[in-house]
């Protein structure tokens, strides 16, 4: 067998196009160490080399703080409107059956007390928006 006819195999990884062979230190004070780890964590890069190279080479990048419990709350605001209309819906619904079903004293003593949760709900309901505008100054970008 002849050693000059046989191909080598290619083994291994391939090379890379672009390797990064250069390679650069930096040295932090405790304070700037803290800042840069925060900022690391922000960005979402893989690596802390991905990271220095696009802040030094001033490469752009937006960092998006997520707030879950900001998204929570706007997500209950706004199914405030939809559970106020079953509630409308259920208020005329009970006035119904209360003039069909029952004589008029009872209708009346038990509209009564309807009457009562109601003021109570729309008290609660004007609270509710005083909070609501005060989310949206503090929270909504102007």
């Amino acid at each position: 067998m002849n050693i000059e006819n046989v191909e080598k195999k290619k083994c291994g990884r391939k090379p890379n196009k672009n390797p990064q062979t250069n390679r650069l230190w930096i040295r932090l004070n405790d304070k700037d160490c803290e800042r840069f780890l925060k900022l690391y964590e922000r960005s979402g890069k893989r690596s802390y080399s991905a990271f220095i190279a696009d802040s030094v080479l001033n490469k752009q990048y937006k960092i998006v703080i997520i707030n879950k419990s900001l998204i929570d709350y706007a997500v209950l605001l706004s199914s405030f409107r939809s559970q106020y209309r079953a509630i409308g819906n259920n208020y005329n619904q009970v006035l119904r059956h209360l003039k069909a079903a029952f004589p008029e004293k009872t209708a009346l003593l038990m509209l009564y007390r309807l009457e009562k949760a109601t003021i109570e709900f729309v008290i609660s309901t004007r609270k509710f928006e005083e909070h609501i505008t005060k989310f949206r100054e503090l929270c909504l970008p102007k």
